[in-house]
């Protein structure tokens, strides 16, 4: 059994953009800046690569059935055979094992973490927002988790520079972590968590969109600032560069 390694977060404060206080789920356009105290937690190490999603597939934890709705099927790539429902997500030819696993929806990840879960080797979450901004500037003030001067060569982005060609994803690891330890929290691919954007409703509750952060080998650096980086998209959507990381409650 693979899994990422998971690393002690100690909890602080920090401001940031988000709800105003006492409110859970709001849009973009009603964030406010303010501080906010994040818990002790542990998150991955690095994003969960193909290697660990297949064996979900492989035990048939990551399973889906044929749907009539043809977004919802994907399409058959290896390791898949035609005429059956296609669960491993399509690496690009960028390479499986130890890349950041790609093409997967918020729907897939909770799988994921279900099957996970499942195992009684611990529980598995996706971070919140404001976990995961906290993680990613991991005390700094600075613009970028390096320093406030980009450097070419310290991230997979578009211009990044090498080995970074702003084509295809990296192995995981394959930069210097920031002061917490964390990989490739900016660039590489961004990062599902589990807030979300509410319906269109006045005051509501319930989720249209899920929020991922972090940025991607299509951005261009001035975007990959743990504070800025920051998209939502449909539940159910699969694109390739969007991935996610795990997180635990500090026991």
């Amino acid at each position: 059994m693979i899994i990422p390694k998971m690393l002690p977060i100690a909890g602080g404060n920090i401001t940031l953009n988000t709800c105003p206080e006492g409110i859970d789920i709001c849009p973009q356009h009603d964030y406010v800046e303010r501080e906010v105290t994040v818990k002790s937690f542990k998150m991955a190490e690095t994003e969960v690569t193909f290697q660990m999603y297949d064996q979900c597939v492989e035990s048939g934890g990551c399973k889906t059935e044929i749907s009539s709705w043809v977004y919802k099927n994907r399409a058959v790539n290896p390791p898949c055979v035609e005429g059956e429902a296609c669960n491993y997500p399509f690496d690009e030819n960028w390479g499986r094992d130890s890349h950041p696993v790609i093409n997967v929806s918020w729907l897939d990840t909770q799988k994921y973490i279900q099957w996970l879960n499942s195992l009684s080797i611990g529980t598995f979450r996706l971070p919140t927002t404001e976990e995961w901004e906290y993680a990613a500037r991991a005390n700094l003030e600075t613009i970028y988790p390096w320093g406030d001067d980009f450097l070419y060569g310290v991230a997979n982005c578009r211009n990044c520079g090498a080995p970074a060609n702003g084509e295809n994803t990296l192995e995981v690891a394959r930069f210097s972590p920031n002061q917490f330890g964390l990989y490739d929290m900016v660039g590489n691919v961004a990062e599902w968590t589990s807030s979300c954007f509410p319906t269109r409703e006045k005051g509501s509750q319930k989720c249209a969109t899920y929020i991922y952060r972090g940025g991607s080998f299509l951005w261009l650096a001035h975007h990959l600032t743990p504070s800025t980086a920051l998209n939502a998209m449909n539940n159910g959507l699969r694109i390739n560069s969007l991935g996610f990381r795990l997180v635990q409650d500090f026991e």
